[in-house]
C-alpha cells in the first residue's frame, strides 16, 4: 500500500471521529501545533522515527511535548508509534486538511509574505478569495523574508506569485532573453 493511501485511511478515521464528537476544529488546531513543533525542531522527528529509540520513550515524549492536545489526537499519535508509523505524522495531517476541505467545501490557501499580514489584510484577502472561489477560505500564513515584498498564494496545484522576487526574476529573464 502506498504512503498516501495509508495516511488517507488514518486521516479518514480521525476526521470521522472528530465529526462525530464535534471537535474537528480542535483536532485540526492541535494537529497543526504538533506538526509546527516537529517542523521547527527536526531532531524531534528524528527521535520519533529512529528505530533504536524505545517505544515507551517515544510515547513519553509525545505526552510531555504535547500535553494540551485533544485526547483523540494523542491516541492517534500513540497508535502511530505502536504501529511503527511515526513518519506518517505530517502526511496524515496533510490528508486530514485535504479531506476536511473536500467534505466541508473549504479552500485551503497557503499565503507567503515577506512580513506578517495584519488582521485587516488577512480579512480582506479572505473576502476576495471567498468571492473568487465561491467557497469558504482558510488561510495558512508563512513569513518568508526572502520574498522581499508582495504575496505568493498557493491553492492545490495553482500558484499565484505576486512577489517582488518573482517580478525581479521575470525582469532578469526578459533582459537576458
Amino acid at each position: 500500500m502506498k504512503s498516501r493511501e495509508i495516511a488517507r485511511r488514518y486521516a479518514e478515521a480521525l476526521y470521522s471521529l472528530a465529526r462525530e464528537e464535534g471537535i474537528v476544529d480542535e483536532i485540526e488546531s492541535g494537529y497543526g501545533r504538533v506538526v509546527e513543533a516537529l517542523d521547527a525542531v527536526p531532531d524531534a522527528m528524528t527521535f520519533l522515527t529512529h528505530p533504536l529509540v524505545p517505544r515507551g520513550d517515544k510515547l513519553s515524549f509525545i505526552d510531555r511535548a504535547f500535553p494540551d492536545i485533544p485526547e483523540y489526537l494523542r491516541n492517534l499519535l500513540h497508535l502511530l508509534v505502536k504501529n511503527g508509523r511515526e513518519g506518517y505524522i505530517r502526511l496524515i495531517y496533510d490528508e486530514f486538511i485535504n479531506l476536511r476541505g473536500e467534505r466541508e467545501d473549504i479552500a485551503q490557501v497557503r499565503v507567503a509574505t515577506a512580513k506578517p499580514l495584519s488582521q485587516a489584510d488577512k480579512d480582506k484577502l479572505i473576502e476576495h478569495l471567498t468571492a473568487a472561489l465561491g467557497k469558504r477560505v482558510k488561510l495558512s500564513e508563512r513569513v518568508d523574508p526572502g520574498l522581499i515584498g508582495g504575496v505568493r498564494l498557493e491553492l492545490d496545484d495553482k500558484v499565484i506569485d505576486g512577489t517582488l522576487r518573482a517580478k525581479l526574476a521575470q525582469l532578469q529573464a526578459a533582459l537576458a532573453g
